[in-house]
């Protein structure tokens, strides 16, 4: 880095001062501009000033972190937890996932900018940590009002050679990025990429045994009250509500997921039965029988909905049986 060779070819540390000040706001901060020269060696003071510099030239030099995390640079600018979690978002926005950051967290909007210059203060979190304000006028257009904003950095002090490291970003709102960011990719992302499957163990007239893998792995096994085995060749010509189903289930609020089976029960009824896979035991954790039909889907929500029918038993009902349709997140589950 050019700011790099110029701190340590520099002998006065007044001179290396000014340096600094007119570095190219471009560059990562690698170093910290207060750094003295004593005896060849640099020494590196990690104070409160060295934090501002290195927020400024964090908000300058990488501002679009959040959908570009230059994988080379994640050692040096974020903390562990922080440079996964951004690590962890570009997958999600990469492979076009739903991630809810379709926003400049900078600004907390879609649309605006920064009127004039940003005021950068610092105060102490905790001992090694420190939390750099970025105070702003933001205005959505020329013709609009401007409204006073603040953005913070949350920054651990490292032994690395700029000082600091970023943690969190914390958005005007107060929102930390890092809770959004991980949210995301727990609930909105990672559940997707989980590959459940089913394996027929065995079966008979009136019971199956299933094995359920993760990624080719067995995690379960169950003892399902109904022969599957037509669920494997299941052809376009079947009707649903005749045919017995199985099926994995994975949902923001239960990313491990869940079984259900759909099965014939008496001479119209169907069963539902849905086996929690985050649940050490093998007996279903929710189950109701349907007059003609039982099923399941997932809303626009990504919720698990189950479906049955039953008799009406209001005397003004236009039919003889109504469709109850129970969202899952809404049950208890003690």
């Amino acid at each position: 880095m050019k700011a790099a060779v110029i701190l340590y070819v520099l002998i006065y540390s007044s001179f290396t001062q000014a340096i600094c000040n007119d570095a190219d706001k471009n560059q990562v901060l690698l170093q910290d501009c207060s750094a003295s020269v004593e005896d060849g060696n640099e020494e590196v003071n990690c104070n409160v000033h060295s934090a501002l510099q290195f927020a400024q030239q964090f908000y300058l030099g990488h501002y679009y972190f959040f959908d570009d995390p230059e994988p080379k640079m994640v050692d040096q600018l974020y903390t562990a937890d922080f440079g996964q979690v951004v690590l962890n978002h570009a997958e999600c926005v990469g492979d076009k996932g739903i991630c809810n950051l379709h926003f400049d967290p900078w600004l907390n909007a879609q649309d605006g900018y920064v009127d004039g210059e940003i005021e950068y203060s610092a105060h102490e979190i905790d001992g090694g940590s420190l939390s750099v304000d970025l105070s702003y006028q933001f205005r959505v257009h020329p013709t609009l009002p401007a409204r006073p904003q603040t953005a913070s950095l949350s920054l651990h002090q490292t032994d690395a050679p700029g000082c600091w490291k970023v943690d969190d970003m914390i958005l005007p709102d107060r929102t930390s990025l890092k809770a959004m960011m991980l949210n995301d990719y727990q609930h909105f992302y990672f559940y997707k990429k989980t590959k459940l499957s089913w394996h027929l163990i065995s079966s008979d007239i009136d019971s199956s045994k299933v094995a359920v893998h993760r990624d080719n792995q067995r995690i379960a096994k169950f003892e399902l009250n109904c022969d599957v085995k037509e669920a494997l060749n299941f052809s376009p010509d079947d009707v649903d509500g005749e045919v017995n189903r199985v099926g994995l289930i994975v949902t923001p609020s239960n990313p491990q997921g869940f079984v259900i089976s759909s099965c014939r029960f008496g001479a119209h009824s169907k069963k539902l039965s849905v086996y929690d896979l985050k649940s050490a035991g093998q007996e279903p954790v929710w189950e109701k029988t349907g007059s003609y039909f039982a099923e399941w889907s997932l809303n626009d929500n990504y919720e698990l909905v189950l479906s049955y029918d039953r008799p009406c038993d209001n005397p003004d009902c236009s039919v003889p049986f109504i469709r109850e349709d129970v969202v899952w997140d809404s049950l208890s589950h003690e």
